[in-house]
């Protein structure tokens, strides 16, 4: 190959590897880094089966499932292990139902949450890209109302916004975890997956939440347990399922038999 030929797909190699990474397209005995970048989730089982040992850095992690399917404190457990190293984390709140409180029990530093809470979609699509350029976080949650998903303008308005910050977020060592809320009258399944968007395309994890029964302690209620099922996964098996336990002290350990 002429040199001005090679120089130019070395160019274009390099320029690729930028936006997607080492993994999405390399040179023949180039080396690839061994350890993905990740966050831990706090649970050693859920990481396992993750395999790269939690949810990936520089990609979008989905958590799916109805209200009171632990989403939120899966969440926040996993924001509060991306500040561990002294990161920071935001929380799109569009649906005003962060508990400040119930985040510090789960271990997120206060002092290193940002709550966001756009007035209206395209300003949350502004911010969330505006956020993920600055190239500082450690963790971005976004929790989407039922409503953006439903809705064609703000669910294609939703869809352009993440196609937009999927090379720049590449670049980073951010993860954006989204929450997808099901409806709440139906039963945690993908049949009832809100159409119209393309989250689920452009996430390379996919969890879905499912609350399995109440747990107590004599006579009262002290939690529940929540099955996680990994239902995507670009970096390993789906279809492996693990239980944990959820406690209203905003403890989440993991549950076994």
């Amino acid at each position: 190959m002429p040199t001005d030929k090679k120089q130019r797909l070395e160019m274009t190699v390099s320029s690729l590897q930028a936006r997607w990474g080492v993994r999405a397209i390399r040179r023949l005995g180039q080396n690839v880094p061994s350890v993905i970048p990740h966050v831990a989730t706090g649970f050693p089982d859920l990481d396992k089966v993750l395999g790269i040992g939690g949810i990936p850095r520089g990609r979008i992690t989905e958590l799916i499932g109805i209200p009171t399917s632990g989403m939120a404190t899966l969440a926040l457990k996993i924001a509060a292990n991306g500040q561990a190293s002294g990161g920071t984390a935001v929380y799109f709140d569009l649906d005003h139902t962060l508990d400040p409180d119930y985040a510090a029990r789960c271990g997120v530093a206060l002092e290193r949450l940002a709550v966001a809470r756009p007035e209206c979609v395209r300003q949350a699509t502004t911010l969330l890209h505006d956020l993920v350029l600055g190239n500082g976080l450690s963790i971005l949650v976004l929790k989407i109302p039922t409503d953006l998903l439903v809705s064609g303008t703000m669910a294609q308005n939703f869809s352009t916004a993440l196609a937009r910050v999927m090379a720049p977020l590449a670049r980073t060592e951010c993860a954006l975890l989204c929450l997808t809320a099901l409806p709440v009258n139906s039963s945690p399944s993908l049949k009832h997956y809100p159409a119209g968007t393309n989250l689920p395309h452009y996430a390379t994890v996919r969890l879905l939440l499912q609350r399995e029964r109440w747990l107590y302690k004599r006579q009262d209620i002290r939690g529940y347990q929540v099955q996680v099922e990994v239902v995507k996964n670009k970096f390993g098996p789906a279809g492996k399922r693990v239980s944990i336990a959820i406690t209203f002290n905003g403890v989440v350990r993991e549950e076994h038999p």
